[in-house]
């Protein structure tokens, strides 16, 4: 199949309902880094409860929203920022860590050329299993998992099916970067706009990442939440198609 078909096919998969949820519930505002749960008793975090929270930028509105509405033991990880001029809320532990298929430092990447506050040079990442032992989680249930890592899901999401790390994870809230990548491009203005490359998101071809989300579902994860992104579309075929999607799941092997 053509890119332009395998497009068509991200569409009409994550436009989809595939569970239902009858309690959803927003934590954190609908612009910016809140997103969907489900709070159906079955899968609802009650304490005690654990939250792992993939990328933040030392944005806590996430965090913030699920600490009010259940009082979990919450994780923050995120390697790009340094610790200056940031206030992390005392509920948080936070890690200078970032999610990954293999555990490695690396140089910071050049599509975070863009921002606006300091950037460590060096990032520490860490797959997911070993982030679970280090923190002594391995046999623990994790009631959210949200992941919002500007495209490195493709790179970590392999290894985390392959470890089983999901099996027990009830629900995760993801940000899904699909197809071709972007770069941002500063204008005159100082407005930032995207320009789509010929490079994909984590260097994994536009089948594969198809495959990723196929595993996803294999496993056990359906999605009963789901938002997209205009700014992060392209036309295909005469059809707006969002590359940037927000994806909120539920295992049902917890509902079994």
């Amino acid at each position: 199949m053509d890119n332009d078909t395998l497009y068509h096919i991200f569409d009409k998969y994550v436009n989809s309902y595939q569970f239902r949820c009858c309690n959803v519930s927003r934590q954190g505002k609908r612009v910016g880094s809140g997103k969907y749960i489900c709070a159906d008793d079955r899968f609802k975090p009650s304490s005690p409860c654990l939250i792992y929270s993939f990328g933040s930028k030392f944005d806590f509105v996430f965090e913030n929203a699920v600490w009010r509405s259940f009082k979990c033991e919450i994780h923050t990880f995120d390697p790009s920022l340094s610790f200056e001029e940031s206030q992390i809320p005392y509920f948080v532990n936070f890690h200078l860590i970032g999610l990954s298929g293999n555990d490695f430092n690396q140089t910071k990447p050049e599509i975070w050329k863009h921002h606006n506050r300091p950037l460590r040079k060096v990032w520490g990442m860490q797959r997911l299993s070993t982030i679970q032992k280090v923190h002594s989680h391995k046999k623990k249930v994790i009631d959210i998992l949200k992941i919002d890592i500007e495209g490195w899901e493709w790179d970590a999401l392999p290894d985390i099916l392959q470890t089983g790390s999901l099996s027990n994870v009830k629900q995760i809230c993801i940000e899904v970067h699909f197809g071709f990548s972007f770069k941002h491009i500063i204008k005159n203005n100082g407005k930032l706009s995207l320009k789509f490359t010929s490079n994909t998101w984590g260097n994994v071809s536009i089948k594969n990442q198809l495959k990723i989300l196929k595993r996803l579902y294999e496993t056990g994860f359906r999605i009963f939440m789901y938002r997209t992104f205009n700014w992060g579309s392209l036309y295909i075929k005469g059809r707006k198609i969002s590359n940037l999607d927000e994806l909120s799941l539920i295992n049902i092997n917890f509902y079994k």
